[in-house]
C-alpha cells in the first residue's frame, strides 16, 4: 500500500470511530478501529513508516478520548513495534491469525491502559475489567475480519 493510502485509512478509521462506531455499541462496548488499523499498518509497511503511522494514529486516539493524553501514542508505537518483530518470527499470512494478533494486541492494550489508570487513580474492579476487556478484543478482532474483507486483504 502507498503512504497516502495508509494514511487515508487511518483517517477513515478514526473518523469512523469516532462517528458511526459508538452506534454499535454492544453491552456499552465498542470494537478499536484505531487499534486495528494499528495492527494492519504495522503488517503492511517497513518499520519508520508503520511507527509513524501508528504513533499518529494513537495521537488522534488521544485527541478524541477520554484517556490521559499521550498514553495511546506511547503505546501504538509499542503494539507497531511489537507486530512487526512478530510478523518477522511467526507467518501471519490469513485473516484469522490477523484477527487473532489483533485480539491478543487489544487485551495486551487494555491492561497497560488499565495499570495507567491504576496509578492515576482510578479504579475499576478486576472481574468488570476482565469481562470488559475481553468482550471488547473479541469485538475488535470479529469487526477486523470486515475491515480486511472490506480493504480485499488475503
Amino acid at each position: 500500500m502507498s503512504k497516502r493510502l495508509l494514511l487515508s485509512f487511518i483517517f477513515i478509521c478514526v473518523i469512523l470511530q469516532i462517528t458511526i462506531i459508538p452506534y454499535f455499541k454492544i453491552f456499552g462496548i465498542k470494537p478499536d478501529l484505531i487499534l486495528s488499523s494499528v495492527v494492519i499498518v504495522s503488517l503492511s509497511c517497513d518499520l519508520k513508516l508503520a511507527l509513524a503511522l501508528s504513533i499518529f494514529a494513537g495521537a488522534f486516539k488521544d485527541i478524541f478520548g477520554a484517556n490521559t493524553f499521550a498514553i495511546n501514542s506511547l503505546v501504538s508505537g509499542l503494539w507497531s513495534l511489537l507486530v512487526i518483530k512478530l510478523s518477522r518470527r511467526i507467518a501471519i499470512d490469513i485473516n484469522l491469525s490477523r484477527a487473532g494478533l489483533i485480539f491478543v494486541i487489544a487485551i495486551l492494550n487494555a491492561f497497560v491502559v488499565r495499570i495507567f489508570f491504576w496509578y492515576s487513580g482510578t479504579y475499576v474492579p478486576l472481574g468488570i475489567f476482565l469481562r470488559i476487556s475481553f468482550l471488547d478484543s473479541l469485538y475488535t478482532a470479529l469487526v477486523s475480519l470486515l475491515v480486511f474483507r472490506v480493504l480485499k486483504i488475503k
